[in-house]
């Protein structure tokens, strides 16, 4: 038995034509734009990547955060217990950190323990709260009782 595969519907793509995939292209570049320009207005000093060919984008916090802060960390405290309260709703935002993306050297600083990745796969509306939300969060964060944080809350 032989599988036999079809892809006359990728050829155009395959052959670097996107008109197929233009208008989605368009619809993610509209909405990565928002959160972009967002995230640069509500957490001054961020430095946010505008990637050219994915649904996400790369946050890295290190000219606005503490000393030491800690990416997975972060992610951690926004999934166990930081919320904010929008529309009178709680929510929270969980981005993926980058330290595991990064091969460094023993003893050398991971670039990725301040980077996190964005997936622009919510709605539109909830796209936009992504800026107040992490502003919020960093904020809150920043202003946590280590000591919570080291009993597991």
């Amino acid at each position: 038995a032989h599988l036999r595969v079809d892809l006359h519907p990728w050829q155009p793509l395959l052959a670097g034509d996107i008109a197929p995939v233009r208008p989605q292209r368009q619809y993610y570049e509209g909405l990565l734009s928002t959160v972009c320009t967002g995230l640069k207005q509500a957490v001054p000093g961020i430095i946010v990547s505008s990637p050219d060919a994915s649904i996400y984008s790369v946050i890295d916090v290190r000219d606005v955060a503490k000393p030491g802060f800690d990416a997975m960390a972060f992610v951690l405290y926004c999934a166990r217990q930081g919320k904010v309260e929008l529309g009178g709703k709680a929510y929270t935002l969980l981005v993926s950190p980058m330290a595991g993306f990064y091969q460094v050297p023993e003893g050398t600083v991971n670039p990725g323990r301040t980077q996190m990745r964005i997936s622009c796969t919510a709605t539109p509306d909830e796209l936009k709260m992504i800026p107040d939300l992490l502003a919020a969060l960093l904020e809150q964060y920043a202003h946590r009782d280590p000591t919570a944080a080291a009993a597991g809350c």
